[in-house]
């Protein structure tokens, strides 16, 4: 049953982000223009589809609701008394042949290691735990195996790296994490606007980490004139996603909760 719906969540998450419902929006008022009868309806949806996607790519508009998220968690502050562990969340990767670690390994996942060792430098005596997947294609190299063959170059030793494999997504990350860790001080390092979805789940399974949030994807601006792009518009489908994360969490939560009390 969680592999189903596992996979359920990956299929509605990719269907449901600003792209793929522009697209779908643009079909249906083609089907709509083609008749008399709807074309009117069909101008509507023209305009929708175009408005959906102005406010993705828009710098000015879509800035403003993901600072909102990523503002809910402050970023991390050093404590006198070091911890005892720095967990650096999965992205994704894809083993190559011939390219350098640091290009197998996606840009959201440079910059959390790179937090994490900085992190893991600040706290004398911690460890770095990595955490991750194989992947659907069944990479022939785990993504905390990656993660640790990178974090190894840049001079951690191999002995403050403890790797994780199995875990495929923050869900499971944090009852892998909880259920090896629940007596330890722990710092939780991932993407800003996915740390108020990471610490949600962490919560529920008894764990209370001290947030690092890094790769703040929104950035003050000082002028409405620009133009939309691409760049922005990747931005505007990472909060969907996170948005999308929060409601899968809620509703599988009570259904979950319904089904133990039955």
């Amino acid at each position: 049953m969680d592999h189903y719906l596992f996979l359920l969540k990956k299929f509605l998450g990719n269907l449901l982000m600003p792209v793929p419902v522009t697209l779908l929006l643009l079909i249906w008022a083609v089907l709509l223009l083609l008749r008399r009868k709807t074309r009117w309806f069909g101008i509507i949806v023209v305009f929708l589809a175009t408005a959906l996607l102005f406010v993705g790519s828009y710098a000015p508009l879509s800035n403003q609701y993901i600072s909102q998220f990523e503002e809910q968690i402050p970023s991390y502050q050093p404590d006198s008394i070091p911890v005892d562990y720095v967990a650096v969340l999965g992205s994704w990767h894809q083993s190559v042949k011939n390219q350098p670690v640091t290009s197998q390994l996606s840009p959201t996942a440079i910059v959390r290691l790179a937090e994490g060792i900085r992190i893991y430098r600040l706290n004398p005596g911690s460890q770095l735990i990595f955490t991750g997947f194989k992947g659907l294609n069944a990479d022939p190299t785990s993504y905390p195996e990656k993660l640790r063959e990178l974090a190894l170059a840049l001079g951690v030793p191999d002995e403050d790296i403890l790797v994780l494999n199995g875990p495929r997504d923050t869900a499971e990350e944090a009852e892998l994490i909880a259920a090896n860790f629940s007596d330890a001080s722990l710092v939780l390092v991932t993407t800003a606007v996915h740390m108020p979805r990471a610490l949600n789940l962490f919560h529920k399974v008894g764990l209370d980490p001290l947030p690092a949030p890094t790769e703040h994807l929104s950035k003050p601006f000082k002028s409405w004139w620009v133009f939309p792009t691409a760049a922005t518009l990747a931005h505007s489908e990472y909060w969907a996603h996170e948005r999308l994360g929060l409601l899968w969490v809620n509703l599988t939560g009570r259904v979950k909760d319904r089904l133990d009390k039955d």
